[in-house]
Formats: C-alpha cells, sequence, structure tokens
C-alpha cells in the first residue's frame, strides 16, 4: 500500500478515485454523489473550488466508450468542469494524487475485498466506501457516524462524540446522499476549524491499513503454518536408513 508522508494541511480539495472504468465500479454514483454535494449549502461547496478525479485503466472500447458516457454524465450534472479523467497513467502518476487528495471514493456494490481503498487509507485519505462487502465487513470496521455525532454535540456532555471522532477510521454510504452527506462533513470541518478530526480519522485510516501490510501478512502466515510442522518426525525416503 502507499505511504504518505505530507501532512493533511497541504492536501487539495480534492476527491479521488481509483479503479478500473468496469461497470460494476458505479463510477455514475460517485459523479451523482459530487453533483449533490456541489450543491449543498445553495453551492457553498462548489465555491469551494472542490475537485472529483476519476483514475483508471481502460482495458478495451468498452471501458473507453463507458468514459465517454461518464463524461456526458458529468456535462448534464453540470460538472464536468470540476471532474478530471486520468485514463491509464503509471503507478507514480496515481501517488502524486494520493498525496494530494483529501478524500476517496470507492462505490462498487459488494466487493469482495477493495484493495483501493485500503490504498488510499495508507495514503492518509479519508475514505467514503460503499456500506456492504469488503469495505464493511473488514476494511472500515469502525466508520464515522457523524450524524449521531451532531446529535451528541447537543447534550452537555460530548463524551460519544469524543469517542467517534477519537476511534473512525472512515465512513461508509450506499446513496448519493450519504456520500454528498459524507463529503460535506470532511471539507466543511476543515472549513469550520475542526481539521484536528479530520486529522485523526487519517491517522486512525492509516494504522488501520497496516493489518494488511506484506509484513503481517507474513508474519500471520508463519503463525498459521509453523505449528503444522512442530514436533513432527523428519520425512525419510524408503532407501534411507
Amino acid at each position: 500500500a502507499a505511504d504518505d508522508d505530507d501532512e493533511g494541511g497541504g492536501r487539495e480539495k480534492m476527491i479521488l478515485s481509483i479503479g478500473q472504468f468496469r461497470p460494476e465500479k458505479d463510477h455514475g454514483l460517485q459523479l451523482r454523489s459530487f453533483a449533490k454535494f456541489l450543491s449543498l449549502r445553495d453551492g457553498a461547496m462548489k465555491r469551494t473550488g472542490a475537485k472529483l478525479v476519476l483514475i483508471g485503466s481502460c482495458r478495451n472500447d468498452d471501458d473507453r466508450e463507458r468514459v465517454t458516457e461518464l463524461e456526458t454524465l458529468a456535462d448534464e450534472l453540470g460538472v464536468r468542469d470540476d471532474v478530471t479523467f486520468v485514463l491509464n497513467e503509471p503507478y507514480p502518476v496515481l501517488r502524486g494524487y494520493l498525496r494530494r487528495a483529501s478524500v476517496g471514493v470507492h462505490t462498487m456494490w459488494n466487493e469482495h475485498f477493495g484493495i483501493g481503498v485500503v490504498e488510499m487509507m495508507a495514503a492518509g485519505l479519508v475514505v467514503v466506501a460503499h456500506d456492504s462487502g469488503g469495505p464493511k465487513s473488514d476494511i472500515i470496521l469502525r466508520p464515522w457516524d457523524f450524524e449521531k455525532e451532531e446529535e451528541d454535540s447537543s447534550l452537555p456532555s460530548d463524551s460519544a462524540k469524543s469517542a467517534n471522532s477519537t476511534d473512525c477510521t472512515g465512513c461508509l454510504a450506499s446513496t448519493a446522499d450519504g456520500y454528498a452527506a459524507a463529503f460535506y462533513q470532511v471539507f466543511s470541518r476543515d472549513e469550520e476549524g475542526e481539521s484536528e478530526v479530520i486529522e485523526q480519522i487519517r491517522e486512525n485510516g492509516r494504522k488501520s491499513a497496516e493489518r494488511f501490510s506484506d509484513e503481517v501478512f507474513m508474519d500471520s502466515f508463519k503463525e498459521t503454518i509453523l505449528p503444522l510442522f512442530k514436533n513432527r518426525p523428519r520425512l525419510k525416503l524408503r532407501w534411507q536408513k
């Protein structure tokens, strides 16, 4: 997974999507979510200069046609000038975007795992992933419940708010409204002087992504396999005495 040494304060108001342009990735949901986000607060979010970048590969002519359809959809939604498509670029280009972006978005329903989600978390993005499959069950185990946090903030004690803010590792959503609300929370906290909440989520995400590193995999593999060979006699061939 990518690592990022840049501080969050140097990041741009950019939402990043990474993945092949296949139909199951549901890039259309990303565009509709982004359009809703820009319309919030009477267009206040659009005036911040927020951008959506979709970076990925096209395998064939069908994929390239799909990108053309997505560009048309962006036009219809009125966000084409705020959306960038980055196609078939080498990995260093992706790393550059991972360093600059603030938010990562994933919209595939019931994806088995979601390595792109892990990659974005490891790079320090606040990831908004689909509320299903591997991202829900294996990766973002402590999602940010910002709606409950806002309710708790009206109470005399903010203990529940503090617990949620300090423990969560990202966000989950399944509708355009849900994604737009999550985008708004991340960007508006920075605007309202609550960037420490967002930075804590970034750090939590980085640490959580370490569970999927090569080192952790090898350690777990050895812990599982080595006991099978412990205290077992050395195998001998028939001709050996």
